[in-house]
C-alpha cells in the first residue's frame, strides 16, 4: 500500500488541479525536525503546528480584521529562542511576492505579537474547539499558559464563559528572532533547503515509507509537474 500511495502522488501531481503540497505535507513533516536541525546547526523543538495562522490586523494594523494568512509549519528551537516558519514548495513557480511579504512581516514582530492574535480569532471564531487546540500546543511548546477554568469551559461548551476567561491567558516569554525558510523543488541559499538536501536526511532512515518517499522526493526535483 505504501507503494500504491506514492505512486498515486507521483502520477496526480501531474493533473493540473491537484494540490501535491496539501497531500504530501505531513510526509514531509515527519522529517522537518531532523532537516531543520541539520541546515540550522541548533536544535528542534518536537513541537510543529501546521497552517500557523497570523492575523492579518497584526501585522498589518492599518486592516483591523480577524482573518489570518496561514504558514505552512510554525517551528521552535528546543530553547525557545527562535521562531521557524517552514513553507513548503511542491513545485518551483509556486512562490509568491505577496506571500513573500506577509511572511517577512510576521518576522518583524515578536513571536508574543503573533500569539496575541491567535488569542484575538480564538475570540472572535465560532471554531472555539479548533483554537482552543492550537492553544494548546502553543502552551505545549512553552509560550503561554492557559487558565483550569477555561479548559473546564471548553470541555463542558460553555462557550459564554470564554469570553471572560479568555483575559486569564498568560503569554510568557516568546521569541523575538523569527526565520523564514522554504522548502522547494530545487534552489540554494540561507532560506532554502532543496529537495536532494531534504532527501539526504530521509535517507538516513531504513523504513519502507522513508525509502518510498526518498524516491518520489527525486522525482519531484528532477521532472516538472505536468512533464511527465
Amino acid at each position: 500500500m505504501i507503494k500504491t500511495l506514492f505512486d498515486r502522488l507521483d502520477s496526480w501531481r501531474h493533473l493540473p488541479n491537484y494540490q501535491l503540497e496539501r497531500r504530501a505535507d505531513v510526509f514531509f513533516s515527519l522529517y522537518l525536525q531532523h532537516v531543520l536541525q541539520s541546515r540550522l546547526g541548533f536544535e528542534i523543538s518536537p513541537v510543529i503546528i501546521p497552517e500557523f495562522p497570523v492575523r492579518i490586523g497584526t501585522i498589518y494594523p492599518h486592516i483591523d480584521i480577524d482573518k489570518s494568512y496561514k504558514v505552512d509549519y510554525a517551528c521552535f528551537s528546543a530553547d525557545k529562542k527562535t521562531v521557524v516558519f517552514v513553507e513548503l514548495k511542491t513545485e518551483g513557480q509556486s512562490r509568491r511576492k505577496s506571500q513573500d511579504k506577509y511572511l517577512l512581516a510576521s518576522c518583524a514582530i515578536d513571536f508574543s505579537a503573533l500569539i496575541e492574535g491567535v488569542i484575538k480569532i480564538f475570540q472572535a471564531t465560532q471554531s472555539k474547539h479548533k483554537y482552543f487546540y492550537l492553544l494548546s500546543e502553543l502552551a505545549h511548546a512553552g509560550f503561554l499558559t492557559i487558565p483550569a477554568e477555561m479548559c473546564e469551559a471548553i470541555q463542558n461548551d460553555r462557550l459564554l464563559d470564554i469570553r471572560v476567561i479568555v483575559d486569564n491567558i498568560r503569554i510568557l516569554k516568546c521569541p523575538q528572532k523569527s526565520k523564514i525558510i522554504y522548502i522547494q523543488p530545487n534552489g540554494e541559499g540561507p532560506d532554502t533547503i532543496s529537495f536532494e538536501e531534504f532527501k539526504a536526511a530521509v535517507d538516513t532512515y531504513d523504513d519502507p515509507v522513508s525509502k518510498r518517499f526518498g524516491q518520489s522526493l527525486e522525482e519531484w526535483s528532477t521532472v516538472k509537474a505536468g512533464h511527465k
